[in-house]
């Protein structure tokens, strides 16, 4: 399932990305936790679960705030962590960006000798 250009859910399967000040995905507010929330891709769908922040994580509803612990979202739901809100989709993007780099350095690890030789001289 794609969601977004650029972001694919099925090659993000099985992964999961830690939102914080100090995460895969780093939330800029000194009210963020330095590990706040988890975004998981689940069987194509996008679980986010609170990991006993300080000051919680959010849904946004109707213009209100909801505290939220865990549970699956819509890629188009705003959360608010921090202080401040995100988009799940915006989230994912990042997270897109760090398993492509993820997944460069795997396949150059995995590579033959002769293989890693080559990608060196690249």
């Amino acid at each position: 399932m794609k969601i977004r250009s650029g972001i694919n859910l099925a090659h993000m399967e099985g992964r999961s990305f830690i939102l914080g000040r100090e995460g895969h995905i780093y939330i800029d507010s000194a009210t963020a936790s330095k590990q706040h929330a988890e975004l998981s891709i689940v069987r194509g769908k996008i679980y986010l679960r609170d990991l006993d922040s300080t000051n919680g994580t959010y849904l946004v509803k109707n213009k209100s705030l909801r505290p939220f612990a865990e549970g699956f979202v819509n890629p188009l739901q705003p959360i608010m962590i921090g202080g401040r809100i995100h988009v799940i989709n915006d989230l994912l993007a990042v997270a897109s960006e760090f398993a492509a780099v993820d997944d460069a350095e795997t396949e150059v690890e995995f590579a033959s000798g002769a293989q890693q030789r080559e990608a060196l001289r690249r």
